[in-house]
C-alpha cells in the first residue's frame, strides 16, 4: 500500500494515536546505520502489509518531543500502537522474517478485531490443558524471579 509515512512532534497524535488502525512507527535517524539498514525492510512491510498496519517514521533528531515522550533512549525502536496506546516495542534492526514474527499477532488483531479477544482467550485455556494432560490450574513451583511458572522445575543436577 505503498511507503512509510513521515510524522512529526506535531502530527504524531492526529497520524498515530488517533488511527483506527494499527501504526508501527519506526524511531530513527539519518545518521544511524541500523536505522538505514531497516528502512528497506519497512518499505516491504509497509508495501505488503499496508491494510493491516500503517507504518510510519519519526527522526528523532528533528522530533525530540514525541521520542522523549515514549522513551526512545535507543535507535531504531518501532513502537506498534493500538487504539492509542502502546501494544509492542522492538528495539534495534531485525530481519524482514523476525520482525513479521514480532508484527503478526498485531496484523491478525487488525484483520479479525471482532473476533480475537474472544477467540484467543479460550483456545489459550483448551491448547494448554490438551497439550499437557494437566488440569488448567497452573501448576506451584518455578523460580520467584522468572515469569515462567515452571522455571526450574524438574531439572536434575548432573553430579
Amino acid at each position: 500500500m505503498g511507503k512509510p509515512q513521515v510524522v512529526t512532534d506535531q502530527t504524531f497524535e492526529q497520524e498515530v494515536l488517533k488511527s483506527d488502525a494499527p501504526v508501527l512507527v519506526d524511531f530513527w535517524a539519518t545518521w544511524c546505520g541500523p536505522c538505514r539498514m531497516v528502512g528497506p525492510v519497512l518499505e516491504e512491510v509497509a508495501s505488503e502489509q499496508g491494510d493491516k498496519i500503517r507504518v510510519v517514521k519519526l527522526d528523532v533528531d528533528a522530533n525530540p518531543i514525541t521520542a522523549g515522550r515514549f522513551g526512545v533512549r535507543a535507535i531504531p525502536t518501532m513502537i506498534v500502537f493500538k487504539n492509542g496506546r502502546e501494544a509492542d516495542r522492538i528495539v534495534g534492526y531485525h530481519p524482514k522474517p523476525q520482525l513479521m514474527t514480532k508484527l503478526t499477532p498485531h496484523l491478525t488483531m487488525a484483520a479479525s478485531s471482532a473476533a480475537a479477544p474472544n477467540a484467543s482467550a479460550a483456545p489459550t485455556a483448551t491448547t494448554n490443558a490438551g497439550t499437557n494432560g494437566q488440569s488448567p490450574t497452573p501448576p506451584l513451583g518455578g523460580s520467584p524471579t522468572s515469569s515462567t511458572p515452571n522455571a526450574g522445575v524438574g531439572v536434575t543436577k548432573i553430579h
